[in-house]
């Protein structure tokens, strides 16, 4: 039976085409050899961009972008410390407050802070100081420092609200109200003696 099995095997093996072995090997070598080729060619371009985006980085780093220099202004903290008696900047022992103006603020934007301001349960006593009057007080105060005074210009200083305040503790939450209007650049709380002013010059 076994035999027989053999045989016929044999038989159907023999009947079929002879397979083009030499073909079939060539094939996978060129298929081998494409493939190859791909991906050297993708390993290549991928090494071409991480080199590109390298250099993109190193050029940006080495070249930060230009940026226009802001025109110099003299800090707030010129104008905190008029009176020298008093201290700043001060969060609950504030007693008086400075509500410096943005630069680009409008008439209409000063108009509504000087409103909030006026109508404010925690706000005393309201007093607008313009460019002019800093400058003024500015001299005043640096009299002993003529080539720091000749250097400065009024557009250099801020505008202000100079403030009192009802309560010392009341500060933080009119701070908080004050920062939200359009053209504030910064308050900055003042702790002043009991009975002087934060923007006396002495």
């Amino acid at each position: 039976m076994d035999q027989n099995l053999r045989v016929l095997f044999d038989r159907a093996v023999a009947d079929e085409p002879a397979l083009p072995l030499v073909d079939l090997v060539g094939d996978a070598v060129a298929a081998g050899t494409g493939l190859r080729r791909r991906r050297q060619r993708l390993v290549a371009t991928g090494v071409a961009a991480v080199i590109a985006v390298a250099a993109v980085g190193a050029v940006n780093v080495a070249t930060p972008p230009q940026r226009s220099a802001p025109p110099p202004t003299v800090s707030a903290a010129f104008g905190m410390l008029v009176n020298r008696a008093c201290h700043a900047p001060a969060d609950e022992t504030a007693t008086d407050a400075a509500v410096y103006l943005a630069p680009e603020i409008t008439a209409q934007q000063r108009g509504v802070i000087n409103r909030a301001l006026d109508a404010d349960p925690a706000v005393g006593t309201v007093a607008y100081e313009s460019r002019e009057q800093a400058l003024e007080k500015f001299k005043k105060l640096y009299a002993d420092a003529p080539e720091l005074v000749d250097n400065i210009v009024s557009s250099q200083l801020p505008e202000s609200f100079r403030i009192t305040l009802v309560v010392r503790s009341r500060y933080a939450e009119l701070a908080e109200r004050v920062e939200r209007l359009d053209g504030v650049d910064e308050i900055i709380g003042i702790d002043c003696p009991a009975g002087t002013s934060a923007s006396a010059v002495d």
